[in-house]
């Protein structure tokens, strides 16, 4: 049977704060020597598709979720007009499933400059999507934007609209035949 010595193993037993230490010293002198050599990263950020240029949007891109270009100004080309709303506002069709009518009011310079948008043509507009609100309804219908009783009703089931601040008709409608 062998006997073994307390005393010498001693030194073997005491050696985890040492090497703790030792390890922390090569981890920092790794990490730095990494930081020294390491290339810069080139983050590449990949524009949305539905973007055209700049700040115009699609119609598609826009009728997939109108509410995330919230605030934000936008352009919008080639929109159809379906029906007027009073003389400052007009409703087109999102192209969704559903073809969702969604609201478009002209800004007071351009109702003041005398900007039309007729049923059956198509323009291209810039404004920026804003939120609906009483607030809103009431200052529109204290500018006379509704000439009819249910213009103000059917303005409310908009849940946002895009405040346009420019116009221009793209195609006239149709003459009608007679």
């Amino acid at each position: 049977m062998a006997i073994f010595n307390a005393k010498s193993r001693a030194g073997s037993a005491n050696l985890g704060t040492p090497l703790m230490i030792l390890s922390f010293g090569v981890m920092a002198g790794f990490v730095y020597w990494l930081s020294a050599n390491a290339e810069p990263t080139v983050v590449e950020v990949d524009e949305p598709e539905n973007v055209v240029a700049g700040d115009v949007v699609s119609l598609s891109a826009f009728s997939t979720d109108p509410s995330a270009f919230m605030d934000t100004e936008i352009g919008l080309q080639n929109v159809a007009v379906v029906t007027r709303l009073g003389p400052h506002a007009f409703w087109t069709s999102l192209r969704d499933a559903n073809e969702t009518a969604y609201l478009l009011h002209m800004n007071e310079e351009l109702v003041a400059a005398g900007a039309t948008a007729n049923p059956g043509s198509l323009v291209d507009v810039q404004g920026t999507v804003v939120a609906m609100s009483d607030s809103i309804l009431d200052a529109w219908q204290a500018a006379g934007a509704f000439e009819q009783d249910t213009d103000r009703f059917q303005a409310e089931f908009a849940e946002n609209f895009l405040e346009v601040t420019s116009i221009e008709e793209v195609m006239a409608a149709p003459e009608p035949s007679s």
